[in-house]
């Protein structure tokens, strides 16, 4: 096989229907088991076909086509195809309440949408989107590969304030998958399933790695994830997606190797768990400005995050991270421009991510944002670091910490958490008396909330949405 580069020569698809034509690219299912499939050559047939269709419907290089829908292979096609026309895609969530959708959609000044499962009379501006119009003949596509060509929007998780949608393009999304697969191993006769959405840059990191290794991408409905861990060899999730696999049925025989962990801090436990289970868990930490992934490590009994992974760089500036490299975004869009993140001069190369951190014996440690900080009492906490030592009860298996205003200390942490068994009385008097252990009395939660449903299966759970829900329970 031909040396696998981050520079392809041509459109990656083409690539691998070169050296892999007959080989499967796409499993809608376990590909030994009879799922529809399909080769290399016949997903760039695909994504030509879904190319025409576009064409056809005016999309031009350049303009913003917005995805409203939940992961498929429509979607997927969607996405190489839009790439593949010059255009730019952007996918938003289709959970959203259709004003905070609306107001995204207005902000973006997307051009095209394709939304299947909803009424899409009320959301401007662009035009309605089909997969299939009639086409009366086929149009050259001009547009050749090319790496520094924008391709894809992807809205930040809004922790703190409003969404940023930051442009990448191919180059920074091959960088990351080509360092984070030099630690990780991810061959081309493994298969990664889609189980992160790709209106989040971790679902996006996954096809853009599938794509670099020439390797086999699994899709499924929703219902058929924890199936489908069964048999791929590969996944990205959120440590509650692990947990129920690891607490069903399907964890008594599989062939899942390798999972990469984020979206929460990872509690021990459940790296432990998996490794019994003959599952290698990777942990670190990441952005959506740096193409995913930054740092990481095989999980261990250390909360550090790992080592900087290769095409990255990363210094600390007065305890704040700061970044650079071949991953980083070309910039922020709006009013149909990309705004650098950098400054002209040299010295503004490195980005300010706002998260605090150390170096312990070479190796990287998260002590939460900077903007996340709240003054209890006249002491500075940290809520990650609260975080981090309810994370080590066996009971927790994720957590947020809030403040709440007080009038005689001016804030006071409150922990909402989901946990393994119910948060009621007895567990909650459990927590009170471990962190009366564990932590000084500042830094000690006054409430225990269990997490909302409506949060528990998010990506990254919005601090601000769920600060906005704290808020309504007083």
């Amino acid at each position: 096989m031909a040396q696998i580069t981050e520079e392809f020569q041509m459109w990656p698809w083409q690539y691998w229907a070169e050296q892999r034509p007959t080989e499967i690219a796409i499993a809608l299912g376990d590909a030994d088991a009879g799922a529809v499939t399909w080769n290399w050559i016949e997903v760039t047939a695909n994504i030509e076909t879904y190319a025409q269709r576009l064409v056809a419907q005016g999309v031009k290089r350049d303009q913003l086509v917005a995805v409203v829908a939940p992961n498929s292979i429509d979607v997927l096609w969607l996405l190489l195809a839009i790439v593949r026309v010059g255009a730019r895609y952007v996918g938003l969530n289709p959970k959203l309440p259709s004003k905070a959708l609306n107001n995204q959609l207005m902000a973006l000044g997307s051009d095209h949408i394709w939304c299947p499962d909803m009424d899409v009379a009320e959301l401007l501006p662009g035009s309605t989107l089909s997969l299939t119009p009639e086409i009366t003949s086929e149009r050259i596509i001009p547009v050749m590969w090319q790496e520094h060509r924008p391709v894809s929007l992807t809205l930040t998780s809004g922790s703190i304030g409003a969404p940023k949608a930051v442009v990448h393009h191919p180059q920074s999304h091959l960088a990351s998958a080509s360092g984070l697969l030099k630690q990780m191993t991810f061959t081309a006769n493994d298969s990664w399933l889609l189980s992160l959405p790709l209106f989040h840059i971790s679902g996006l990191a996954i096809v853009w790695r599938w794509l670099y290794r020439g390797a086999r991408i699994i899709l499924v409905e929703p219902a058929l994830q924890q199936q489908a861990l069964q048999w791929v060899s590969h996944a990205s999730l959120v440590p509650t997606q692990l947990q129920r696999f690891l607490d069903s049925e399907y964890s008594r025989h599989h062939q899942l190797q390798q999972v990469l962990l984020g979206g929460a801090t990872i509690p021990v436990s459940l790296t432990k768990a998996a490794e019994q289970a003959g599952i290698e868990c990777w942990s670190g930490y990441g952005m959506t400005e740096m193409a995913s992934t930054i740092t990481a490590k095989r999980a261990n009994s250390s909360t550090g995050v790992g080592m900087v992974l290769p095409n990255r760089e990363l210094i600390l500036r007065d305890g704040e991270i700061w970044v650079r490299g071949k991953v980083l975004c070309l910039g922020y869009y709006r009013n149909r421009t990309i705004f650098s993140l950098l400054g002209c001069d040299d010295d503004d190369s490195w980005f300010a991510t706002k998260d605090l951190g150390e170096w312990h014996d070479d190796e990287l440690f998260i002590r939460g944002r900077a903007d996340n900080m709240f003054i209890s009492g006249g002491e500075n906490v940290q809520p990650e670091d609260i975080e981090l030592v309810l994370l080590q009860h066996a009971a927790v298996n994720h957590v947020i910490v809030l403040p709440v205003d007080d009038h005689d200390f001016g804030a006071r942490p409150v922990a909402i958490l989901a946990t393994a068994q119910p948060l009621d009385s007895y567990l909650i008097g459990q927590l009170v008396i471990y962190m009366s252990q564990n932590v000084v009395p500042h830094k000690r939660p006054i409430r225990y909330l269990p997490l909302p449903e409506c949060f528990a299966k998010d990506v990254k759970v919005s601090r601000s949405d769920l600060a906005k829900w704290l808020a309504s329970q007083a």
